[in-house]
């Protein structure tokens, strides 16, 4: 074969791999926007927007409280596929709570995380798992984390969960809503969560979640003011 043909059969793969990288794009993008769909009437006056990449996010009010729910696509992962999170906020203004965050299955990378941005290191109650990041902020973490460690448990008990966190501003979980197909990833470098589903019950869940931390935190002001 000679140089020219050698050439041209290279940029006809070239511009072949060019028109499917796109068409799977656009694509990609079409099955993104219907992710929080089903989430929408878990939410009083819920309001969907889409990023630039095409992943929606939910803002409105669950029981009185501001809830914003996004998803964030992971692709800083090493030896692993990419991951996509399904981030809950629950808006609520905490008085004189410590900030707390625990991380399930550190890897040092998770740029989402809230954790990695406390300085504070705490050790795991028995209750908690052992793979397992707590970071705090004040000197009240510590006694935080012992009051609300078996319903911590509770939450992180399901695999999907990767972190909770508490800040004066609200709470947040983080749980695990795909994962990447592998042959796209390797070959175009896109991330295709064509499994991933978020379910009005996940988002339900979440929240419940919440609402039992923000419980037993009323719980605990309540009696040290008494």
């Amino acid at each position: 074969m000679s140089v020219l043909s050698s050439m041209l059969v290279a940029l006809g793969i070239v511009g072949a791999l060019g028109a499917l990288a796109v068409r799977e794009h656009r694509l990609v993008r079409a099955a993104r926007h219907s992710l929080l769909e089903r989430c929408a009437n878990i939410l009083d006056g819920a309001q969907m927007r889409h990023g630039r990449d095409g992943f929606p996010s939910l803002v409105g009010s669950y029981r009185g409280r501001r809830v914003h729910v996004e998803l964030i696509p992971d692709t800083m992962v090493l030896r692993r596929l990419p991951q996509l999170w399904l981030s809950v906020t629950l808006l609520d203004r905490l008085t004189d709570v410590p900030s707390l965050a625990v991380l399930v299955r550190p890897a040092g990378y998770e740029f989402y995380s809230l954790t990695s941005s406390l300085t504070r290191s705490l050790d795991a109650p028995p209750a908690l798992p052992q793979e397992i990041l707590i970071r705090g902020s004040g000197t009240g973490a510590e006694r935080l984390l012992d009051h609300l460690s078996t319903r911590l448990a509770s939450i992180l008990a399901e695999p999907r969960v990767k972190e909770v966190a508490i800040t004066s501003k609200g709470m947040r979980i983080i749980a695990q809503a795909g994962e990447g197909r592998r042959g796209e990833y390797l070959l175009l470098r896109q991330a295709v969560f064509d499994h991933a589903d978020v379910s009005a019950g996940d988002l339900a869940k979440r929240l419940e979640d919440l609402e039992m931390l923000r419980s037993a935190i009323d719980a605990r002001q309540q009696k040290r003011a008494a």
